[in-house]
């Protein structure tokens, strides 16, 4: 694949801040691991919330070559 981008951008001779790679990754809006609680340090009785919430956000970062990023 990259073999085939660099043949491209030489072959129309494409400007480098126009080749871009991009990259995007799920974030929870709440933070669900097992290690935090809301209750009192000690508790004999632990109530979980929020286990199964699957609310995120989705964070899209890309470069170009030239290495300047893109706002997200």
């Amino acid at each position: 694949m990259a073999h085939q981008v660099v043949y491209l951008v030489k072959m129309y001779n494409i400007p480098p801040c126009l080749v871009v790679n991009t990259n995007q990754i799920g974030v929870h809006l709440v933070p669900t691991g097992r290690d935090r609680t809301w209750e009192r340090k000690g508790a004999k009785h632990i109530q979980v919330l929020w286990i199964k919430d699957k609310r995120k956000i989705i964070i899209v970062v890309s470069s170009s070559t030239n290495g300047s990023m893109l706002p997200l």
